[in-house]
C-alpha cells in the first residue's frame, strides 16, 4: 500500500511540473502511462490535479479529512494488540478497537 501511495505522489509531482510547462492533461496522462503503466492514475484524476495546480495549490500529499482513519502505530499499541490476539485468537477487529479505546479512555480519566 505504501508503494501505491509513493507512486501516486510521484505522479502528482510530474503532473505539477508538466502543468507549469502548460502540457494538456491528456498528454500528461500519456506520459505517465509510459512510465507507470498499470499503476497510472486515470485521466479524470490527472485533469483534477491539473485544475488543482492551476488554482495555485502546491501540495502533492493528501490532506487529512474527516472519516479518514488515524494511525497510532506505537510500540505500546502493538504490544497490547499482540497480547489481546494471543489471549483470544477469535477476537474481532471491533472487539480489539473497543478494548484498546476503553483502556485509553480509562487512562485519560485518571
Amino acid at each position: 500500500m505504501d508503494a501505491d501511495m509513493d507512486a501516486r505522489i510521484k505522479q502528482r509531482c510530474v503532473i505539477e511540473f508538466l502543468t507549469v510547462e502548460e502540457i494538456a492533461p491528456i498528454e500528461i496522462h500519456r506520459r505517465l502511462l509510459k512510465m507507470y503503466e498499470d499503476d497510472t492514475i486515470d485521466v479524470s484524476n490527472v485533469s483534477q490535479c491539473v485544475r488543482h495546480f492551476k488554482g495555485g495549490e502546491k501540495g502533492v500529499h493528501d490532506k487529512p479529512r474527516p472519516g479518514r482513519p488515524c494511525t497510532a502505530v506505537i510500540p505500546q499499541n502493538e504490544e497490547r494488540l499482540d497480547q489481546l490476539i494471543r489471549a483470544d485468537r477469535r477476537i474481532t477487529t471491533r472487539e480489539l478497537c473497543e478494548r484498546l479505546i476503553s483502556k485509553d479512555n480509562r487512562a485519560k480519566k485518571k
